[in-house]
């Protein structure tokens, strides 16, 4: 493989090469190891929003429209029917083909499956707690991390998972290696996933206005 800085001739050496790509951050491979072999560490969270106004509804906002007239006659053949939320007037899924979806997407938002792990040593990267809430504060209160100051300039975070937030928690088992936790249960997953069932299925998709 030749190498050379735009605009030049000149090869670049082996030297120079490494030298470049250690300094940029790039790599002339498909494997892009970090730096001096170093392993990441840590958890991971992350937040899902889910806007159970729009969840099932399609806008026929004439001025911002999500599909065309004809894609809006045949949703209505198909069973949609016409009603109205926040953003004005909508299509809304049939009830019997919303009892089909949800159990699927809420199995979906919370057992997920890793396609990929390069890390040389696997790891199973398992859920340690799903905090449920309508309230964004007090979601993120249930699930945090709190900066502790362990000496000059070393800080260190410590997590925290808060039953008390205003958020429903659900513990799984393996949270007990990383927190302190006394509420973590076997079927955690499970009770998560049939709150959020629970919850999309109560929610009133035709009558919102």
């Amino acid at each position: 493989m030749n190498v050379r800085i735009a605009g030049k001739k000149e090869l670049l050496s082996e030297e120079e090469i490494e030298a470049f790509l250690r300094n940029t951050g790039t790599t002339l491979a498909r494997r892009h190891w970090i730096p001096d072999n170093k392993r990441t560490s840590g958890l991971f969270v992350y937040d899902i929003a889910v806007d159970l106004r729009t969840l099932f509804s399609v806008s026929l906002n004439q001025h911002d429209p999500e599909v065309d007239l004809e894609t809006i006659e045949k949703l209505r053949a198909l069973g949609w029917v016409d009603s109205e939320n926040i953003f004005g007037k909508c299509l809304v899924l049939p009830k019997e083909e919303r009892e089909k979806v949800i159990p699927a997407l809420a199995h979906a938002l919370l057992n997920w499956r890793i396609t990929s792990n390069q890390a040389r040593t696997f790891s199973i990267m398992e859920t340690l707690a799903v905090a449920v809430c309508d309230n964004a504060n007090a979601l993120a209160g249930a699930i945090r991390a709190k900066l502790i100051d362990e000496g000059v300039d070393k800080l260190k975070a410590k997590p925290i998972v808060d039953e008390t937030a205003g958020a429903e928690l659900f513990v799984t088992l393996p949270c007990a290696a990383y927190i302190v936790v006394e509420n973590e249960r076997a079927d955690a997953l499970e009770a998560a996933e049939q709150r959020l069932i629970q919850l999309m299925q109560s929610f009133d998709y035709e009558n919102q206005c």
